[in-house]
Order: C-alpha cells, then sequence, then structure tokens
C-alpha cells in the first residue's frame, strides 16, 4: 500500500467558537487541517464567540453545531481526502448537555443522504431544547448546594464524583431544566454530552458517554467507572438510561459512521470511537507523543486561564477525610479517558496570560513586549525573600481576588510556620531583587506545585507547556526551576530545526485513538513514508531545571502556601 493512498485517520474537536477536523497518517503525522470557525461560517445564528451570553446563563444553538458538522464533511470531500479515513475519533468542550426528542433519536438513524442534515433534523423539531447550556454558564448555584446536601456534603460529593459542585457541570444544568423548563424535560427522550452528541451524529445512534467527560458532570461515580444511581435517582429516576447505563473509553469503538456521511461524501463505513472531553482528550495526545512509558508527565496549558494536567495512579478521594486530599478538595478528578484504572487530575487557574499581560502593562507600559517582560523578571528565585498574588478576577484555586505583595523582613506583622515574618506592601522594594514579572510567574508556579502535592504523591517528570505563553522563554525556565523537572514542547522537525508547533490536541488525540484501534485490528502498513508536508510531531526537551534555583522554591513553598492560605481566608466573596 502506497503511502500517499494509506489510510487516514480524523480527529474532530467541537469546541465553543470553532469546529477543528485533522487528518493523521500511520504514522501519526497530520496532513490535512479543517477549521469551521462558528461565527464566521454561520452569521445568521448571531453568536458571540459561538454562543449566547445572558448574564449567568450561556448557550448554544445546537442546529449551529449540525450545520457544522455537515460542513466540515463536506470540505473533507473536496480535499480528495474521504475515502482514505479509516476511523474518526474525537472530542468537545466538557460539561454542556443536548436534549434528543424521540423523534430526533429516530430520525438519525434514518437520515437521507441527499438532504443537509440540519434540514432533517429541524423538521421533526429533534432536539426538546434548541439551544444547550455550555460550561461558562454559572446559573445553577441552587442545584449545586442542592446535590452536595443530597450527597452528605461538599467532601462526600468530591469523593463520589470527584468534584465538588460546580455550576457549569451537567447534573446541575440537568436539574435546572427539569425543575424550571418541566415543558422542555417532558419531551426529552436521550440526553447527551456536546462530545457525545457529535459521536452520535456521526455514528447515526445515540452513543455512550465517554468516561473522562463523563467526569465533568457532577453525577459519575469516579471510581465505580458508572453513573451514580444514587444521584442520577435524585435528579429523575429515569435520568441514568436517559444518559446511557453504558459508558466507554475512549478508544473504543461505539458505531459505524453513518450511511449518510458515506453516500452523501463518499467515506467509508469506518468505526467512529467514543468522543472525550476537550481537555482529557488533550491529555491523551500528549501522552501519545512520549516514547517512554512515562506515567508521570503533566501537561501545562497556558493562555488566557491556565489549566494543568497529570496522571493519577490511585484515586486521591478513596481514604479517610482527615487525609490531605480531602482537606483540599479544589480541582477536579477525571477518570482517564483511555486507562481504565486510572485517573487525571485536572487544576485550572482563572488568571492566567491576562494576569501577566496586565502586570506587563504596569511595570513596562502598554507598548512593552514580551522580550522586554522576560528581561525584567530577570532569571533568579525572588522567593522567599518577596511574593506576589494577581488576581484580577476572583481566582478558583485558591478562592481569592485582589493583588497583594508581602516582603520578608524582622518586623512582619505575618509570621509563617517556618518562623519567618512578612510584611504588606503596595510595591516591592529595591531591595527584593526582583518586581511584579518576577513575582508573578513564580506565584502562578509554585501555586501549581502546591496544588499537585494536595493531589499526589509521586515525583512528576517532566511538564509538557503548549498555549501562547508557553513560548516565553523565561516562562519556560521558570517552570523548570520551580517544579524541579524537564520542559518539553511539542513540533516538528524543520530542516532548520526544532520548531515548536502544537496540533490541535484534542483532535489530534481522537485521530490518534482512531489510527491505534485500526492498528490493534489488523495488521496496518508500517512504511516510513509520508504524504507531501505531512507534519510528524513529537516531543522535545527544550529547558532543565537549575537545582540551586529549585532548592530555593522547595524551601519557600512553605512560606508561600501560608501567605497564600492568608490571601484566600481574607476573601469575602
Amino acid at each position: 500500500m502506497s503511502t500517499t493512498n494509506g489510510p487516514l485517520f480524523l480527529g474532530l474537536d467541537l469546541s465553543t467558537q470553532q469546529l477543528k477536523g485533522l487528518l493523521v497518517d500511520e504514522q501519526s503525522r497530520v496532513v490535512h487541517e479543517i477549521s469551521i470557525v462558528l461565527n464566521e461560517r454561520f452569521p445568521e445564528y448571531k453568536t458571540s464567540s459561538g454562543r449566547y451570553v445572558d448574564g449567568d446563563v450561556v448557550t448554544a444553538p445546537v442546529l449551529m453545531w449540525v450545520e457544522a458538522i455537515d460542513l466540515l464533511m463536506s470540505e473533507l470531500a473536496a480535499s480528495g481526502l474521504a475515502h482514505r479515513v479509516r476511523g474518526i475519533g474525537g472530542a468537545a468542550q466538557q460539561h454542556g448537555s443536548v436534549y434528543w426528542r424521540k423523534e430526533g433519536v429516530e430520525i438519525i438513524q434514518n437520515l437521507d443522504s441527499k438532504t443537509p442534515l440540519k434540514t432533517q433534523l429541524q423538521n421533526v423539531e429533534a432536539f426538546a431544547l434548541l439551544n444547550s447550556p455550555i460550561w461558562e454558564d454559572t446559573s445553577t448555584n441552587k442545584q449545586c448546594r442542592e446535590l452536595e446536601a443530597l450527597a452528605g456534603g461538599a467532601p462526600e460529593l468530591a469523593r463520589i464524583t470527584g468534584s465538588v459542585a460546580f455550576e457549569r457541570f451537567t447534573g446541575t444544568q440537568i436539574a435546572k431544566i427539569k425543575e424550571n423548563h418541566p415543558d422542555v424535560w417532558a419531551q426529552t427522550a436521550r440526553v447527551s454530552l456536546v462530545s457525545s452528541f457529535v459521536a452520535s451524529v456521526l455514528a447515526g445512534n445515540v452513543v455512550p458517554v465517554d468516561c473522562s467527560d463523563a467526569s465533568g458532570t457532577n453525577i459519575y461515580d469516579v471510581q465505580a467507572r458508572a453513573w451514580s444511581r444514587k444521584l442520577c435517582d435524585a435528579i429523575d429516576p429515569r435520568l441514568v438510561e436517559m444518559l446511557g447505563q453504558k459508558v466507554a473509553l475512549a478508544d473504543a469503538a461505539v458505531g459505524a459512521l453513518s450511511p449518510y456521511f458515506v453516500q452523501r461524501y463518499g467515506l467509508s463505513q469506518c468505526p467512529i470511537l467514543a468522543f472525550a472531553g476537550d481537555n482529557p482528550a488533550a491529555f491523551a495526545g500528549f501522552e501519545s507523543l512520549f516514547t517512554a512509558d512515562d506515567h508521570s508527565v503533566a501537561v501545562m496549558s497556558l493562555g488566557t486561564s491556565d489549566t494543568v494536567l497529570f496522571p493519577l495512579d490511585t484515586y486521591p478521594y478513596s481514604g479517610d477525610m482527615s487525609s490531605l486530599a480531602m482537606k483540599h478538595l479544589d480541582g477536579h478528578i477525571l477518570q482517564h479517558p483511555t486507562i481504565a484504572d486510572r485517573y487525571i487530575a485536572m487544576l485550572c487557574y482563572k488568571n492566567g496570560s491576562l494576569a501577566r499581560e496586565w502586570v506587563r502593562g504596569q511595570c513596562l507600559g502598554a507598548d512593552s513586549s514580551w522580550d522586554e517582560f522576560s528581561k525584567a523578571a530577570g532569571s533568579g528565585p525572588m522567593a522567599p525573600t518577596a511574593f506576589g498574588f494577581y488576581y484580577l478576577s476572583t481566582e478558583i484555586l485558591p478562592r481569592a481576588k485582589g493583588i497583594h505583595r508581602f516582603e520578608k523582613c524582622t518586623s512582619g506583622d505575618i509570621v509563617c510556620p517556618s518562623g519567618a515574618k512578612y510584611k504588606r506592601v503596595d510595591r516591592f522594594s529595591d531591595s527584593t531583587q526582583g518586581n511584579d514579572c518576577r513575582a508573578i510567574i513564580e506565584s502562578q508556579l509554585m501555586s501549581m506545585c502546591v496544588d499537585y502535592a494536595h493531589k499526589s504523591t509521586n515525583s512528576l517528570t517532566g511538564v509538557a507547556v503548549t498555549g501562547g505563553a508557553s513560548r516565553n522563554q523565561a516562562l519556560q525556565q521558570a517552570i523548570a526551576d520551580v517544579l524541579g523537572v524537564s520542559v518539553f514542547a511539542a513540533g516538528v522537525q524543520t530542516t532548520d530545526g526544532f520548531e515548536i508547533k502544537t496540533p490541535a490536541m484534542p483532535a489530534y488525540g481522537g485521530a490518534v485513538q482512531a489510527m491505534h484501534l485500526l492498528h490493534s485490528t489488523q495488521q496496518a502498513d508500517s512504511s516510513d513514508g509520508a504524504a507531501a508536508g505531512a507534519d510528524k510531531y513529537m516531543l522535545q526537551r527544550i529547558c532543565s531545571p537549575d537545582n540551586a534555583a529549585h532548592a530555593v522554591y522547595t524551601q519557600a513553598l512553605a512560606d508561600f502556601e501560608f501567605l497564600r492560605d492568608h490571601v484566600s481566608s481574607q476573601f469575602g466573596g
């Protein structure tokens, strides 16, 4: 089989703003990309960045997603590569939900390839709710408190589901719809997450939810790897059946491509894998790039918000209520998307790049560059001489807001457990040998160290970085020094050397899982050739820790955590 005619694997990712498609060959090389930016391609829906915002209520039109799937497949057909696709995997934004009417379930099983998807689904009123609640919706505070009370308290809910109650999670969204819109709920026959919705449309049948995305609902028992009957039944005794009793791993086939797409776009009737949540799918995508069997590498995404995902061999909330993990219930524990007895911890920090950008402007001026920021941040530890906390908006980890600076001094009124004394300051003195540019980097990364230790006793062996800020060299080195590990980046080898270049990881992870499925079921061509222009992605070490600097940060962590707790204790929101 020649490499120009060999099998390809399609990975999809339906995020808030776009539907992304990647075609990957047998050597995991990206050979083609398609991007459907929702606002640009479907202006008639009048969405803002792919969604509707009405105060705390944030939704997205389901039929826009339907049209995006059709449009992406038509562009795939136009590329001339559709006939080579031998498997489809993917992901979607976590926590959103889709409400099927009985007529919708029936129509996707009997689609007419001559008529567009939207027309057919719209004609039968396939959805009980045309605008689906998504991850940004924070209108379910009442339902969150009720769910925690039902579980026996927030710690018990976290022990069962991996998280305390969160407004954006799916279980409380479902509870709110049933309570506030009984007419919608009465028409609902099945409930999909956004991920399983995309897979269902492709498969022509409502397919199981992926286990990692189920972990973001607050009604899934992560240790039992099944929906929590207690929590689901409290919302509605039919809910488990509406969600689908079976929950799948993201490397499992849940169906075959619908005849609609086969006949309309010239694809083969290839396997459809269970679609995962976007964050765990991205983690799995990075895992596929490591050549060693290394289960202790974290993925750090540095963007508008910062997110850290890392693997766990054991479930941290399985001990008694006095354990360290049970005392620190921030963050989320998800089931690993492809390994049944492993987990992923996810830490989210709202004040990421926007906070760094604010500090840059305050210190260096509105027209300053990131190179100037890196130079100002320097390379040596500012801790434990001084610490800064920069929460422009209410932070998730920890619960805090505002700008807080502390300097070490002999007369300070804040005494840490180590005996060191600190005082609040409005600005850092010249004697600190540092400034806000250095302080925000150290503060953000030391927070990640503290929160990692609350979830895992394993030592990290590396961090893979992605996101816009991951190219900043001062930040790269600080990650290595604070965490004491090598820092890796995804990229491609070019004639000029290694180029940092990260594919759309949720889509890439789905495509690679589809490729692995084919390899596990038949002997595929393993030729090392590739189509012209194909990108062979790999991870490469971009910096290593300075051991002396890491020792300073390690010794300073206890004082840092004490001051962070002090700041959080004063939060009145």
